[in-house]
């Protein structure tokens, strides 16, 4: 029974992690990311082990994501192509960085996140300012999939990367890869986000495994935040799907730009 309940948590604090998972789960779902970047430190915050919580928020990005990909399907803003592509690739580096997580220093793994989510917010925010204002390249220039095999190729190679060092530190890293299809393979906002929760399904489901395996899940936990991320993430699926690329692309670039502060907090308090 111990491996069930790992954690002790006060009634204020549970009621505070359904509160703020229902609420990460509808921004996640809006832009297509399961903000396990920011899950991961409130866990932390109130004191739940970093590998418990990374397990936790693994599990909950996936099914969460599986919420918010049935919207997006029937909205038809998932590139299946993309997700069997970069996904495979993805999820064997996700296996071996939730095997490996305890080998690994986390602070520096963090560290190195944080500095990614600087360039892509800034680059997320000055081009969707462009769009909005209509200044610069049309989201007219964007594709909807049709990928040459280099842009490909570097994307899954990439892929792999952002899988092991979201295995790691237990998150899909969605936040990396969302911002690499829209800048690199120059796909619309919206297609980004729907494709990104399928390919967070096959990416979290393997890291999970990865966790498992080691030992490190508190199944009570898991069900307390899982519960209300699925919920939110179909919510926010389902309205994000409707939202002007430049401003879609302005709330991610923001997103990933607040989420920034807390992923040096969680690294300086590895």
């Amino acid at each position: 029974m111990d491996s069930f309940f790992q954690t002790d948590l006060s009634f204020i604090v549970i009621l505070l992690l359904l509160f703020l998972s229902l609420v990460i789960g509808i921004v996640g779902g809006i832009v297509g990311i399961p903000l396990g970047i920011i899950r991961v430190p409130i866990m932390n915050f109130f004191g739940v082990d970093f590998f418990i919580a990374a397990s936790t928020n693994l599990f909950a990005s996936c099914l969460g994501s599986l919420s918010g990909a049935i919207p997006a399907y029937k909205q038809k803003r998932i590139i299946f192509r993309i997700v069997i592509l970069i996904g495979v690739p993805s999820m064997i580096g996700s296996f071996f960085g939730g095997f490996f997580a305890d080998s690994v220093s986390v602070k520096l793994v963090l560290l190195l996140v944080a500095s990614m989510l600087v360039a892509s917010s800034f680059f997320m925010i000055k081009k969707a300012i462009s769009e909005i204002k209509n200044i610069s390249t049309s989201i007219d220039n964007l594709n909807d999939g049709n990928l040459s095999f280099l842009r490909l190729s570097s994307e899954v190679t990439t892929g792999f990367i952002i899988g092991i060092i979201g295995g790691i530190i237990g998150v899909a890293l969605g936040v990396l890869r969302v911002p690499l299809m829209i800048q690199v393979l120059k796909i619309r906002p919206t297609l980004a986000a729907g494709t990104n929760l399928g390919l967070s399904i096959l990416i979290t489901s393997s890291g999970f495994m990865g966790h498992l395996l080691s030992g490190k899940v508190d199944w009570f936990l898991v069900a307390l935040i899982t519960t209300p991320s699925i919920f939110g993430m179909y919510y926010g699926s389902k309205i994000g799907g409707k939202f002007h690329q430049g401003k879609l692309r302005l709330t991610i670039g923001l997103v990933l730009l607040f989420i920034t502060p807390l992923v040096i907090y969680n690294a300086l308090n590895q």
